[in-house]
């Protein structure tokens, strides 16, 4: 009976104990974290130990919400001026290809998109070819081969932008100071990519010595 009574008081001391722990902090990560230790996992983010780790949690979801967007969007306006259904990645090569109208090798379009998803690469560049959109020139090799913007590619990418001089830039207005702000962004946007590639390369490295 005294075990019994014992085990219960234990059991109370524990839940006060994350109670003024809660009470005491308002940081969702420290009550995820006592939570933890008591062996109470509900409502728990396994991303956001700590203060920092919900942070960077938090700019990757709003990273991801944006990328979606911003696929979404690039999709639309395509589809806006041109009959072809193409998905936000396809605009994106598309685009890529017809930057300065100079060829391009598969692998430069990759490098500028920061992709290494080759097949996919691949078959983005067979659809807009079989689309009229860009043609190919150099059929030596594959490697050799280059992707420029055919006449209609040209008119397209021409209406595409157009039409995204018309709607984005007169709504980013309506953000303070944004134009000043570009350039900072991108470079920390920048800074942060290759993080990220760093981090896969430990990932990867880790991986393997396992």
């Amino acid at each position: 009976m005294k075990r019994a009574v014992s085990a219960a008081a234990a059991r109370k001391a524990v839940v006060v104990k994350a109670k003024s722990a809660r009470s005491k902090s308002g940081s969702r990560a420290e009550i995820a974290r006592v939570d933890a230790e008591n062996g109470d996992g509900k409502g728990s983010w396994h991303l956001a130990r700590s203060d920092a780790e919900r942070r960077l949690s938090d700019f990757e979801f709003a990273l991801e919400r944006l990328a979606q967007s911003y696929y979404r969007w690039k999709a639309s306006c395509l589809a806006a001026v041109c009959e072809v259904p193409l998905t936000g990645d396809d605009v994106a090569v598309l685009n890529v290809v017809r930057m300065g109208d100079e060829p391009k090798r598969l692998t430069e379009v990759g490098q500028l998109l920061n992709r290494v998803d080759v097949p996919n690469l691949q078959y983005a560049t067979r659809k807009l070819v079989r689309a009229g959109l860009i043609e190919t020139e150099g059929r030596s090799s594959r490697k050799e081969t280059r992707y420029r913007a055919t006449a209609r590619g040209r008119a397209v990418t021409e209406d595409y932008a157009a039409l995204r001089a018309a709607t984005l830039p007169p709504m980013f207005d309506g953000l303070p100071c944004w134009i000043d702000s570009c350039a900072a962004t991108t470079a920390q946007l920048d800074q942060m990519s290759g993080l990220y590639g760093q981090a896969t390369r430990v990932a990867i490295t880790k991986r393997h010595q396992s």
